[in-house]
């Protein structure tokens, strides 16, 4: 990317029109750029919070895209409805022609109630991203590691079921599904912020990947070789999935990928 393409610069214009808007409450700075670790290829991850002063919600929205679309020659672009009609909520993702990527979240104002770790603001014109608050996703909880550990088990019985019918491509995705479900436990047991999000979260605290994950993926796409990979997998499974309660479906992924 053209070192003239610097996200910073889109972070920049965002703020600026945020404070010439009278509507725009904040605007938060997430991801690698608000951890203090980006580069000149990181998108920009932010929230704006608005308020409505007599429009309506998607009116806020609509601006804050014509907006967007300012920042830079725009090559694509794409919203995502989140929340509700009675919280709503949209992403705003914007692909500039330059390589930039702004992937913006526009809610009402009063919908955070603070600034979650790992961001910073930009612009707050009321204060109230001054007071830090704790997102659920944050931590986990001892039901949210069970799920992962008995989900984890469950595709590695899936991955041996698909491989021995010849389903290589469906047992790769199971084998990539329970590997998914072993770094979230592994972020967990790390205690890292936000574990839900695997190995994200344990390559942005800068720490190595669990022991014996490399041999997991598999030599070739052939039913024999993922099993060999799905093998190893259950071998780094086992030990964090052990304190939570899945013997029954631990038992049958063992049982299938050993007939396997």
């Amino acid at each position: 990317m053209d070192a003239a393409a610097d996200p910073w610069k889109i972070v920049d214009a965002l703020a600026e029109w945020a404070e010439r808007t009278p509507w725009c409450d904040w605007v938060e700075l997430a991801g690698s750029l608000g951890r203090g670790a980006g580069d000149l290829v990181s998108d920009v991850d932010a929230g704006l919070g608005v308020v409505l002063h007599g429009a309506t919600y998607d009116e806020r929205r609509d601006a804050a895209l014509a907006a967007a679309r300012e920042y830079a020659v725009v090559a694509d672009e794409l919203i995502q409805h989140l929340g509700s009609p009675e919280k709503p909520a949209d992403h705003l993702v914007l692909q500039y022609a330059d390589g930039r990527q702004l992937s913006l979240v526009v809610m009402p104002a009063d919908s955070r109630p603070g600034l979650a770790p790992g961001s910073r603001p930009v612009f707050d014109r009321s204060g109230h991203l001054a007071e830090p608050f704790t997102p659920s996703a944050l931590t986990s909880t001892s039901q949210q590691r069970r799920e992962w550990a008995f989900l984890g088990w469950w595709a590695l019985a899936d991955t041996a079921k698909h491989a021995g019918r010849g389903r290589v491509w469906r047992a790769v995705e199971s084998l990539h599904e329970a590997r998914t479900c072993v770094w979230q436990l592994y972020a967990a047991e790390l205690d890292v912020d936000y574990p839900g999000f695997g190995a994200v979260s344990v390559e942005n605290a800068d720490l190595p990947a669990p022991p014996g994950l490399a041999g997991t993926v598999p030599a070739a796409v052939e039913p024999a070789a993922i099993i060999v990979a799905a093998r190893a997998l259950g071998d780094v499974l086992d030990p964090l999935a052990a304190p939570h309660a899945v013997a029954g479906v631990r038992a049958e992924a063992l049982r299938r990928l050993a007939a396997g």
